[in-house]
């Protein structure tokens, strides 16, 4: 498959004087095939062709890493600069009789055997379009830019290449996430519209009530994205290392 990225992304982890002309062709020569440099304002967008060995490269990390490794070869320096997490703070302060574990607010439902380890937080939100910035490099990647919160899930599966969901807190009606493999037969909608019958053995989430809110990992469904109405959200991350998805047919 491919994957699209603006060459300045790219160089947010990736220390180099090369151009993104030298990237395309030594990583070309020696790594991924870049089949394309389209400009783009004073960026390029590379296009770049990713084998199903390789899915460390479905992300620009990876592939600033990849090229890390690639441009010393031609005699060309370059270096890996990790990703950071930045502290957060806020002015904001609750009591300790206003806060609420995770326990209290949401249930979730897991087999290990399915799912290693989940993350989840439920937060509250204010939905409105995201930063300029965020939204060019999403749309030059060819995904679309809808509104700041599912922009930022789609800007880390991009970014490091683990996927992240959310859901609206408000449409679980038991605030329950329970993960589970699909039946032969049930029927989704995902968030784009678009109906499928699976087969069975999808891993999915459902709300408790057997209905199903999540294909793990691909896609989230229409009965619990994220509106413009939306004031609090889960965020979902899970480590499914060992899933084992099949087709919608």
């Amino acid at each position: 498959m491919n994957i699209k990225i603006l060459d300045s992304w790219l160089r947010d982890y990736l220390k180099t004087k090369a151009t993104a002309q030298d990237i395309a062709r030594n990583m070309s020569l020696a790594s991924v095939s870049i089949e394309r440099i389209e400009p783009f304002n004073k960026d390029f967008i590379l296009d770049i062709e990713v084998t199903t060995n390789r899915p460390d490269l479905l992300s620009v990390v990876g592939l600033a890493r990849e090229a890390a490794a690639v441009l010393p070869q031609a005699d060309i320096a370059a270096s890996f600069v990790p990703p950071k997490l930045k502290n957060y703070s806020s002015s904001e302060t609750r009591s300790s009789r206003d806060a609420r574990t995770i326990d209290t607010l949401l249930t979730i439902i897991n087999d290990e055997k399915l799912v290693q380890r989940i993350c989840a937080v439920v937060m509250e939100v204010t939905v409105k379009p995201s930063p300029e910035e965020m939204t060019t490099r999403l749309e030059t990647s060819e995904v679309r830019s809808l509104n700041n919160i599912i922009d930022i899930t789609n800007y880390i599966m991009r970014t490091i290449g683990h996927p992240a969901h959310v859901f609206d807190y408000d449409r679980l009606p038991n605030h329950t996430i329970r993960v589970r493999e699909s039946k032969n037969g049930e029927q989704i909608t995902t968030l784009d519209g678009k109906s499928y019958t699976l087969s069975g053995g999808d891993i999915i989430a459902d709300d408790g009530n057997e209905t199903i809110i999540d294909l793990l990992g691909i896609m989230g469904l229409k009965n619990s994205v994220v509106t413009n109405d939306t004031k609090r959200i889960v965020l979902f991350i899970d480590n499914n290392d060992q899933q084992r998805m099949r087709k919608t047919s």
